[in-house]
């Protein structure tokens, strides 16, 4: 393998035993000169935790990548020239190596490109959600990747936890990916506002990665005081061009009042996209309605200070994640509250399917049918294991109810009463999340 940059004395990788398979990964054309467009200083802060050939085989994947799968992606236009990888696909493909070669944070020498990338498209009108689209495409490509590599070079009987492992640190590393380029476009947006506007948003995002702001600065600078106690909200037009800036700032300053709050402060986050918090100088606000308008409402749970006011806005970044995963269920309210079990459930997203389909078995099957059996079952066990409770929910016949609970036990293979809590469980998941579990 030839490579077009300077690595100095050879570093042995520093990759963990339990990913030994990662030393085998390398480019499929050995001879090809590799010069990576991130620079020597990234490239060799990868190869030197995962090896030269694991982070030849990332840059090599970013050429793949932009001139096949991501070739006329909206994110990239402008941003590259035919044929060759931007710094920005190059960035992700090697901080996809580097996590699964177990490091924990993505460094700046691979962030920075990530964030140049955003700053350059960010006047050419893209969105923050083209650039999240860009992610996930490249997800699925070095997730196949990695699976072909797998069955070729892992032995069968460790096939099943490497596939794990990988699926795991792979949705991490996007996960991570995904909070850069949310901050970033939210900065960059609130850059190109009005100065006041600009400096507010700055100083929430000073506030929510967790710097010490003096109380009576932010009250000054934000118009809300932080002491309160917050609601916070994410709302956003999921159509193109279904909501402005301002018809996101005044449905989130109508719901917050309809909460009960007393005040309220309202972010662009990017484009059909605001971030908003209530605050209430006694007690906790209620909890937001359903609004009957085209917007998507996400909502964390109330809570007290600058501490409740993360705490909130990370819940409700979660409840949008939670609710828009899956099912594609067109709720306009997505709240932490109901959801709270279902994103601590599916926290490892591969082990909450492997979870699903072995409780549930053969009622794992993804036809109306057996969703209708698996529905039953689990107004069954909410309403305490009422057949009359559950019927009246359903509006079916009592009967009925009895012959969809024998007819779940046959497909799952054991009675409904054994292993409840675990059944009770898989079935939340499979009602919230739809076919990302149901394998």
């Amino acid at each position: 393998m030839s490579l077009g940059v300077d690595l100095g004395t050879p570093v042995r990788p520093a990759v963990e035993p339990g990913r030994w398979w990662l030393r085998k990964l390398r480019p499929h054309d050995t001879s090809a000169r590799i010069t990576p467009l991130t620079g020597q200083a990234a490239f060799g802060e990868v190869a030197a935790v995962v090896g030269l050939g694991a982070a030849g085989w990332a840059v090599e994947a970013a050429t793949r990548l932009t001139a096949g799968e991501l070739c006329d992606d909206p994110f990239l236009g402008g941003d590259r020239t035919a044929g060759a990888p931007t710094g920005f696909v190059e960035a992700v493909t090697l901080w996809a190596v580097l996590r699964l070669g177990g490091a924990a944070a993505l460094p700046r020498s691979l962030r920075d490109p990530v964030v140049a990338a955003i700053h350059d498209r960010v006047p050419s009108g893209v969105s923050v959600d083209q650039g999240l689209r860009c992610v996930r495409r490249a997800h699925s490509h070095l997730s196949a990747a990695l699976q072909d590599f797998c069955a070729q070079v892992v032995p069968p009987a460790a096939q099943v936890a490497v596939l794990r492992r990988i699926s795991a640190d792979l949705f991490d590393a996007v996960d991570t990916l995904s909070s850069v380029i949310t901050s970033e476009f939210s900065v960059e947006h609130s850059r190109g506002s009005a100065g006041s506007a600009a400096e507010r948003a700055e100083l929430v995002l000073r506030v929510l990665d967790g710097e010490d702001v003096d109380p009576a600065t932010a009250v000054r600078r934000l118009h809300y005081d932080l002491s309160l106690h917050h609601l916070a909200l994410v709302l956003w037009s999921p159509a193109p061009g279904a909501g402005t800036g301002r018809e996101l700032e005044r449905c989130a300053t109508r719901v917050l009042a309809d909460a009960g709050c007393s005040s309220s402060l309202v972010v662009p986050a990017g484009p059909g996209r605001v971030w908003a918090w209530g605050g209430r100088a006694s007690g906790p606000p209620a909890a937001p309605s359903p609004d009957a308008t085209a917007v998507h409402i996400a909502a964390g749970l109330p809570a007290e200070g600058v501490a409740g006011f993360r705490r909130s806005h990370a819940q409700a970044t979660t409840a949008e994640r939670v609710g828009t995963t899956g099912v594609g269920r067109p709720d306009a309210l997505h709240d932490y509250g109901a959801l709270e079990l279902v994103a601590l459930l599916a926290a490892d997203l591969p082990a909450a399917t492997e979870f699903v389909v072995r409780e549930l078995d053969a009622l794992a099957a993804q036809d109306e049918s057996t969703a209708a059996l698996r529905d039953t079952v689990r107004c069954y066990l909410d309403s305490d294991r009422s057949v009359s409770a559950t019927a009246a929910e359903l509006h079916i016949a009592k009967n009925t109810v009895v012959y969809r609970m024998k007819k779940a036990e046959q497909l799952r293979g054991k009675p409904l009463r054994q292993d409840r809590l675990r059944l009770h469980a898989a079935l939340h998941l499979a009602n919230e999340l739809g076919p990302v579990v149901l394998g």
